[in-house]
């Protein structure tokens, strides 16, 4: 039985070669077969049969049992692509952990003085990404400031920050009141939340030390009009952000949300 080009292709990009392919097929059909067997069904040389056959038990494609000549056995296509998804899971692993120790190596040696002090963020999917790293990444203490133009968006840090919680990290949310009640309700599980009136900007302050700062945008597109922000790990921008964050959360036009539908006044 042979196997359509397109199916034959897709195999190939398995990492199976067309001698592989043709034997494999051979197996299904004709079940527990040797090689001699297998070269004749499959009408691949006597030569190369074996090799291809020892690869497909190396891949997980056939099993083998070590007998007098050896006898192979195809294992079930969702078994066999379930074990090479599972190689290839494994190997990929490795290759990132060798990759990451040596990158990182060389990465460190440049020196803390020759790194950028601030990165711009663009665009909406790159700035949620960065907050959501910054938050799951706090040890001591989260100062978040949501204005409205995030409010749409305040759902997704809900479980994020219940984990960062449960590690004891001390959360405090400033929100604007364009923030929905049960969104609120939400954050206020997990932090102690106040609101303001007004508020024209955000962002995320980490242990004092990680910030990102929204600096508006809006609309569609790749253009002037899309969401902007930067994210720095620097000690004096995240302590000047820090020290901002503190006279809004004590301002007296910030109120101390109550839990209930009610507020009550901050101090």
């Amino acid at each position: 039985m042979s196997v359509s080009d397109r199916a034959a292709t897709a195999l190939e990009g398995l990492g199976l070669t067309k001698t592989e392919i043709r034997s494999y097929a051979a197996l299904l059909e004709g079940g527990t077969m040797t090689p001699s067997e297998v070269s004749k069904a499959a009408r691949v040389p006597y030569s190369k049969v074996y090799q291809a056959l020892e690869s497909l038990h190396k891949k997980g494609w056939v099993d083998r049992q070590r007998s007098r000549p050896t006898l192979y056995t195809a294992k079930p296509p969702e078994s066999a692509l379930e074990e090479l998804r599972s190689q290839h899971e494994s190997a990929t692993r490795e290759m990132e952990k060798v990759a990451l120790a040596e990158l990182m190596s060389i990465y460190e040696k440049k020196g803390e003085q020759e790194r950028p002090d601030i990165w711009i963020l663009r665009g909406t999917s790159e700035i949620l990404s960065r907050v959501k790293n910054t938050i799951v990444n706090s040890r001591d203490e989260l100062l978040i400031a949501l204005p409205a133009g995030i409010a749409p968006y305040a759902d997704q840090f809900a479980s994020l920050l219940t984990a960062v919680k449960e590690k004891g990290v001390k959360i405090s949310i400033l929100t604007s009141l364009g923030i929905p009640e049960d969104s609120l309700a939400a954050l206020s599980a997990s932090a102690e939340v106040r609101t303001r009136r007004m508020m024209y900007g955000g962002g995320v302050i980490a242990d004092s030390k990680d910030v990102v700062i929204l600096l508006g945008g809006g609309g569609s597109g790749e253009g002037g009009g899309s969401a902007l922000a930067i994210w720095a790990d620097h000690p004096g921008l995240a302590n000047f952000a820090r020290d901002y964050f503190e006279f809004l959360w004590s301002s007296r036009e910030t109120v101390k949300e109550t839990g209930q539908s009610g507020r009550a006044r901050a101090g």
